[in-house]
């Protein structure tokens, strides 16, 4: 038995819902762990336990026969990254010996889509925004157009990605290539959902029972944390406790004035939670500023399937 699945049945006996979401690094260079820790917590949550997983990969290891051991698992579904442009990508995201790997992963998404649920985040910044709609091509001339997902996602400077240089949108800014890029989309006759960016409510990192294992058993709140010890809540080697650093995230309420004046409050709840626990202020989304345009871009998508539906039925 894991350590982990020991965890789950010490300290959560009789668990109505697990939910698992497998992330790196990358997750995918120890399939055989992920095969080995989910045989583990299935056992101990019993078949009462409603199951459920999903994965954020790069999805350069993602081939058929991955994607079915991945199902086996309980994993209905991937969100593979892919970093703008066939160009762009090649330049930032290589292996060790510097070969590319945006032809590679796109042929698994290809190869995969019938699998598993696979939603493509493209990773945009001022540098790769322009040539973003490439993926839109391959999607289109690969017979992948309404077979997956795909949205956009600013590069975060979580690691300072952009502390010396300009490179990264301001939300505002990004607001408005997202929905550029949607109604191109659209326009294309791609199925898209406007929200699907948008993260509703308030995150999981301020529930009770939600954790971030890192790769020695450390427990966090965040991902964005892993690492820095200092901001652990726990371990999975003994109970869960109120720690300071989780009574932090208990006591946690969105209480910024100019949030709970603003009108997308509800949709968001302030934020993100971490950047506002650490001091970082808070991080609006990109519906503050592109809401109106959002509404019009989902009346769009309803006008492209009433129209849809009329040419079936004149067909």
């Amino acid at each position: 038995m894991t350590q982990l699945s020991k965890f789950v049945k010490d300290y959560y006996p009789g668990i109505a819902s697990l939910s698992v979401g497998w992330y790196g690094g990358e997750p995918l260079l120890g399939m055989k762990m992920i095969e080995r820790i989910t045989s583990d917590l299935k056992d101990v949550v019993g078949p009462t336990c409603e199951y459920s997983a999903s994965i954020v990969t790069n999805g350069y290891l993602l081939t058929p026969d991955v994607a079915r051991r991945l199902a086996a698992c309980g994993v209905t579904s991937a969100q593979v990254t892919i970093d703008g442009s066939k160009s762009d990508h090649d330049s930032r995201r290589i292996l060790h010996d510097g070969s590319p790997t945006y032809e590679r992963i796109l042929k698994n998404v290809k190869e995969c889509a019938d699998i598993i649920d696979i939603s493509i985040r493209s990773n945009v910044d001022k540098t790769n925004i322009e040539a973003a709609q490439e993926l839109l091509d391959y999607l289109e001339l690969n017979g992948l157009m309404n077979k997956v997902h795909f949205y956009l996602a600013p590069v975060d400077d979580i690691n300072q990605v952009c502390a010396n240089d300009s490179h990264c949108f301001t939300v505002k800014e990004f607001s408005y290539e997202e929905t550029e890029f949607y109604k191109r989309a659209i326009a294309r006759g791609f199925k898209v959902q406007p929200f699907g960016g948008t993260n509703f409510g308030i995150c999981c990192a301020v529930g009770i029972n939600s954790y971030v294992v890192d790769p020695v058993g450390d427990l966090y709140k965040c991902w964005d944390d892993i690492g820095m010890k200092e901001r652990r809540v726990g371990t999975i080697f003994e109970p869960p406790m109120l720690s300071k650093n989780m009574i932090k995230w208990m006591a946690y309420e969105p209480d910024d004035p100019e949030c709970q004046e603003c009108f997308a409050f509800p949709m968001c709840m302030g934020g993100c939670p971490n950047h506002a626990l650490n001091g970082e202020g808070k991080r609006c989304v990109s519906f503050r500023y592109d809401a109106e345009q959002k509404m019009l871009l989902s009346q769009m998508m309803n006008a492209a399937k009433r129209g849809a539906r009329q040419n079936e039925a004149d067909a």
